[in-house]
């Protein structure tokens, strides 16, 4: 073969050379495809648990609107030594167990003339005659709910602050914010004698009627399951933990919480409050994480009516 003669054909060392350039352009381009593939799942991901946080919200604010806004109280506020904290007017921002009780809405759903319930009442004693009102309506409603109208109590806005006492906690139940219902006839309720402000001199209003307790709960031991407890009575001695039945509401929450602006009235609804609930976020391999640095937060902002 004369040396002048062309060269067909690669040596052993340059196809080595485009086998690591391959390698390398191969990789690069696999990493490129996973991080691709990566982000658009996070983003899914993020979109997927954003939305679900504001379904929650959505569905929290239904309940919170209708609270009376002395009930509210967090029964296991982080570093309190009690276990129990009033939350309304609480400025710094706790991990909660929030409870409280709402005015029942169900029972204003008119039946015939009248409404099952109506909150201008005259007490007399320990007496409630109701004004324009149809008990066995609400009766009614109520025992679809799972529950009945004695079993029920009514809001005493005359009586002793609500706070935490209520709701059993630490065995310490005061019963002087409720009328307990021990009797229903027509349109006349009789209360029990819990209630040293039952009288005729009492404001004939603001005597909201209570059906359940509420409790909203992130367990992050199981999950980051976010529970809501209804149908627990605290006006019975019930709590949430004992009595109350079980909903879960979302997975992979890692907090809740609830704060009050300054300014907040402390009695008699107006407050505003913003509920906020923290999805956990991803970590650097996709995993749920309970990083607060990475979780996913949504607000909202409920007037509380009562």
């Amino acid at each position: 073969m004369s040396a002048n003669q062309q060269r067909k054909g690669f040596t052993f060392i340059e196809l080595l050379f485009v086998i690591v350039i391959l390698g390398i352009v191969g990789g690069m381009t696999l990493e490129a495809v996973r991080q691709y593939y990566n982000g658009i799942y996070r983003t899914q991901e993020i979109m997927k648990r954003t939305e679900t946080a504001d379904h929650v919200l959505d569905q929290l604010k239904g309940y919170f609107e209708y609270a009376v806004e002395n009930s509210g109280v967090n029964l296991d506020r982080q570093g309190a030594a009690d276990g129990c904290y009033r939350i309304w007017k609480g400025k710094d921002l706790f991990d909660y167990t929030v409870a409280f009780i709402a005015a029942d809405q169900d029972s204003l759903r008119t039946t015939g003339n009248f409404p099952g319930w109506n909150n201008g009442i005259t007490p007399t004693g320990n007496t409630i005659v109701g004004i324009d009102v149809n008990y066995t309506a609400a009766g009614n409603i109520i025992q679809g709910l799972g529950s009945t109208l004695a079993d029920s109590a009514l809001y005493n806005d005359n009586g002793d602050p609500l706070g935490c006492e209520p709701f059993n906690w630490n065995g310490d139940n005061n019963l002087t914010a409720y009328y307990t219902i021990a009797g229903v006839s027509g349109n006349t309720l009789t209360v029990t004698n819990n209630n040293a402000h039952t009288s005729a001199s009492e404001t004939p209003s603001g005597k909201y009627l209570f059906r359940t307790g509420y409790a909203f709960r992130v367990d992050q031991d199981d999950e980051g399951k976010f529970y809501m407890y209804t149908n627990f009575r605290p006006w019975k001695g019930e709590n949430y933990e004992t009595n109350g039945t079980k909903n879960l509401l979302a997975e992979k929450v890692n907090h809740f919480y609830l704060t009050s602006p300054p300014g907040s009235s402390s009695k008699g609804g107006g407050t505003i409050v913003t509920l906020k609930v923290c999805m956990q976020g991803l970590d650097e391999n996709l995993s749920d994480s309970y990083d607060d640095a990475l979780q996913i937060c949504r607000e909202r902002s409920v007037h509380v009516r009562y």
